[in-house]
């Protein structure tokens, strides 16, 4: 009876303990690595976010800068529509402005989700001074429906007040939510007569 007993304490663990304890391990682990997966997911999403919000502010103040030094606000919604050019109305628009002291016309456009912009002197068509198109921010979401640009001739503000209501999206991946900045902005020049046809003339797109 004493050798039976002393035989079964020094036994070591059982297959089916071992298989039991390992499925509970495998277990634990997949469920710390999910909760980790989500963590980094919603970390790598705001981070995400944060940065188109930074890139959205940026374009804004880009805009901002140049509609206030603005002489002439074309209706966005008179815009030509074409198709080929990337041209839609609310989703694109011209000013003639003298920020930094340099008179010129500057042309925004919304191409396959990134706004460009593009500018040129009144005279270019002796000069030749013409910027190719350059990206401001990208994954614009904006649609005719929802447009970017759009000039308000109420409250006394004809043809000199903007309404700016730029949409971006984050990766997709991330499923973050679109970035939506809005801004009025009032050309503080286009008071003074200047000639309303100075950006009638576009240069070849």
């Amino acid at each position: 009876m004493r050798r039976d007993h002393r035989r079964r304490t020094q036994d070591g663990t059982t297959l089916p303990e071992v298989v039991i304890v390992s499925a509970l391990l495998m277990v634990v682990l997949a469920i710390a690595a999910q909760v980790m997966l989500s963590m980094l997911q919603v970390t790598s999403g705001a981070d995400d976010r944060a940065g188109t919000a930074d890139a959205a502010r940026r374009a804004v103040e880009t805009i901002d800068r140049l509609v206030r030094s603005g002489n002439i606000l074309y209706d966005p919604a008179l815009e030509p529509t074409s198709a080929a050019n990337h041209l839609a109305p609310g989703l694109t628009m011209r000013i003639y402005t003298q920020s930094n002291g340099t008179q010129r016309c500057v042309q925004w456009r919304v191409n396959a989700g990134v706004l460009e912009q593009r500018s040129w002197s009144e005279a270019w068509r002796s000069d030749h001074v013409v910027s190719s198109w350059h990206p401001v921010v990208d994954r614009i979401v904006n649609t005719t429906a929802t447009p970017l640009f759009a000039l308000d001739a109420a409250h006394g503000f004809g043809s000199r007040l903007l309404q700016l209501d730029l949409r971006a999206d984050s990766p997709a991946a991330n499923a973050a939510p679109t970035v939506e900045i809005r801004s009025a902005i009032t050309g503080r020049n286009t008071t003074y007569g200047y000639s309303t046809t100075v950006c009638s003339d576009v240069p070849p797109y």
